[in-house]
């Protein structure tokens, strides 16, 4: 098949959310189909972009990171410290503030592209949920079929800053409504998500879980993180924020500190990405004689190879956003490292518990102080030998073939 796949994230952004429309691409092209990506050049080019089909356009959001003296989008987020603050249009502009600054340029590129070849199937990825208005417009003015993933919930729990009126509020529903309803097929990452668009009637998804690039594995670097060899190293990678605080954590080390100096002595905490001054001043609390690294924003590669040098591994998923089943998980596993996941009520807990991971929630200090005691006595199961494999690729770029297949077959019949 002849695919279309429309992401705003994608490399050399270093977000997160680029990790699944890279390497699903990459896993549907082994799986023998052509796959053409369409994706923003705000976060800048790579060398073989026209070799691998990929389509940047414009984006207003450029005109932002030179405003601030940056070169693309990507280093306003990507340094050890950012401001956490939104969009400033993400509360005026719905559903988000990229449907003025990039879609109008993605939108006519898709149309262009489609004019030009004949595509089996357009699959748009979200967030931004504005780019669902792209495989919109290819269903309804070139027949081409069309599947929505969601990689976030739309409305439901939703991570966006809350809109100030009623009147945005509606609009935001209604389109949610309007377009996953007329999608050929819509993909959630999570069950959870799934269940919430189908108990409001809005549309049946599959559920497409994340995975894990066994290539990523494989090819990680050292991480050049200075570990201390005399201390049980627990490591998270990652932003905190969106439904991921970290003041609960730092209240448990400190409680641990105050309750077992004997066991807190022996614990390390290790944060690696990104974050706020707000951030970096709860994390630069006292806790002795704990400690707490901050390891600063790392490359991906080196994310993941810290994952695998950590004694332990840290999750945080609060349970406003049950549905979040964190793309950090499945790194996770393939590190094969114990987990300690503060994901009670969530659907990432949910998942990692079945794994075998300890299981607390986000905010019970006392609760996470045990299962910090627990770590550095070295108490923590590591997942079972075969719990990453059920999640590694090429597993969900099949799942997503026989998606698109299944649609065009139907489309075909009817």
């Amino acid at each position: 098949m002849n695919i279309l796949l429309v992401a705003y994230f994608y490399p050399p952004s270093s977000d997160t959310g680029a990790a699944r429309p890279a390497t699903m691409a990459r896993y549907l092209e082994r799986l023998g189909h052509r796959v053409a990506v369409l994706t923003t050049r705000a976060y800048g080019e790579l060398p073989d972009d026209a070799e691998r089909r990929v389509f940047r356009t414009p984006d207003l959001q450029l005109a932002r990171a030179r405003l601030a003296g940056e070169r693309n989008i990507g280093s306003l987020y990507d340094a050890d410290t950012y401001s956490g603050r939104p969009h400033p249009l993400s509360r005026v502009l719905v559903p988000d503030p990229l449907v003025a600054a990039w879609v109008p340029f993605a939108r006519a590129c898709a149309l262009r592209l489609a004019r030009a070849e004949r595509f089996d199937a357009v699959i748009t990825s979200s967030p931004p949920e504005s780019a669902h208005l792209v495989g919109r417009a290819l269903q309804r003015r070139r027949g081409v079929p069309w599947i929505a993933e969601l990689r976030d919930a739309w409305t439901f729990e939703s991570l966006r800053p809350p809109f100030p009126t009623r009147a945005q509020r509606a609009l935001d529903a209604r389109l949610e409504r309007r377009w996953l309803g007329s999608a050929d097929a819509v993909v959630c990452l999570s069950e959870a998500a799934a269940a919430d668009l189908r108990r409001r009637g809005i549309a049946d998804p599959v559920v497409i879980t994340n995975g894990w690039d066994p290539e990523q594995v494989k090819t990680a670097p050292d991480s050049g993180v200075a570990l201390d060899p005399d201390r049980v190293s627990l490591v998270y990678t990652g932003r905190f924020g969106r439904g991921r605080d970290e003041g609960a954590l730092v209240d448990a080390v400190a409680l641990l500190a105050r309750e077992d100096p004997a066991a807190a002595a022996r614990l390390e905490l290790v944060v690696a990405g990104p974050m706020t001054d707000e951030e970096r001043d709860v994390l630069g609390r006292d806790v002795s004689p704990a400690r707490v690294l901050i390891a600063g924003s790392l490359p991906r590669e080196r994310a993941v190879a810290l994952q695998r040098e950590a004694d332990a591994l840290l999750l945080i998923a609060h349970p406003e956003s049950s549905w979040r089943l964190n793309y950090k998980l499945f790194e996770y596993l393939a590190a094969g490292r114990p987990i300690l996941a503060l994901a009670e009520g969530t659907e990432s807990g949910r998942v990692a518990g079945g794994l075998g991971a300890v299981v607390v929630g986000a905010g019970d200090a006392p609760a996470i102080a045990g299962a910090l005691h627990r770590v550095v006595s070295e108490e923590l199961p590591a997942p079972a030998a075969d719990a990453a494999a059920g999640y590694a690729y090429p597993a969900p770029a099949e799942q997503m073939a026989a998606t698109i297949e299944a649609v065009t077959t139907h489309r075909a019949s009817d």
